[in-house]
């Protein structure tokens, strides 16, 4: 919450427009016109929308005269169709700042002149074919289509589509070859080592093939001496 608060103050207090401010446990500050208090809470309207702290929380409140309350006076007194006192209450908002209280001077004023270019002009509003129309009206009747905040053709719409799926394409075409290559690799080490055990297996059963192979390459004799060739020149065995 005092998060939320600190952001208010320094977001519409900057444009000096508001002058009540109720000062909070642990440094928070709501500014703006009180418009509600009582011994349980405190209500503050801080221009669109209002916050409500409980008493509890405050630590002082500080009222004093502000934009917003003489803007609220005088729109008080100013009679719907009067075009020029309103017109000159949104100029007046305009310099104050209070930008939602000048588009709501200028409002009574288009519905009075619905032709007026100030009025028009400060509300957003564009000419289009002798005819003032918002913003939106205006591009869509051109045929552009919102797309992600932006007005573009439909074609510069279609051609990002058709540029991000192609893109998204490639990446996809790009991790299926990188995770290939990552098992054919795995392959391969797993065929080197088959194939190296294989040959380790093929090396100790020669090394203990007596029976099928030439044996031991020297025989003791019983005289103790060894001899190349386990039988003499008799062919008995020594």
């Amino acid at each position: 919450m005092r998060k939320i608060i600190v952001i208010v103050v320094i977001v519409l207090a900057a444009g000096a427009v508001f002058a009540d401010d109720v000062y909070l446990r642990g440094g928070g500050q709501i500014t703006g016109v009180i418009v509600e208090q009582s011994e349980e809470s405190v209500t503050v309207d801080i221009g669109g929308g209002t916050l409500t702290a409980r008493m509890s929380s405050v630590v002082r409140i500080e009222k004093r005269d502000s934009p917003l309350q003489e803007y609220r006076t005088r729109a008080e007194g100013i009679p719907p169709d009067d075009a020029e006192a309103w017109r000159e209450l949104a100029q007046w908002a305009t310099s104050e700042t209070l930008s939602s209280q000048a588009s709501e001077a200028y409002s009574y004023v288009i519905a009075v002149l619905p032709d007026d270019h100030e009025a028009n002009r400060a509300l957003g509003r564009v000419l289009l074919d002798g005819k003032w129309v918002t913003e939106e009206e205006s591009y869509r009747a051109r045929g552009f289509v919102e797309f992600e905040g932006e007005w573009l053709t439909r074609d510069e719409r279609i051609a990002i589509i058709k540029g991000r799926k192609a893109r998204e394409k490639e990446d996809r075409q790009a991790n299926d070859a990188a995770i290939q290559a990552i098992n054919d690799e795995q392959e391969a080490e797993a065929e080197r080592e088959r194939e190296a055990a294989e040959r380790e297996e093929a090396r100790r059963y020669n090394s203990i093939n007596w029976g099928w192979g030439a044996g031991p390459s020297y025989w003791p004799s019983s005289s103790g001496s060894l001899s190349t060739n386990p039988a003499d020149s008799s062919g008995v065995w020594r």
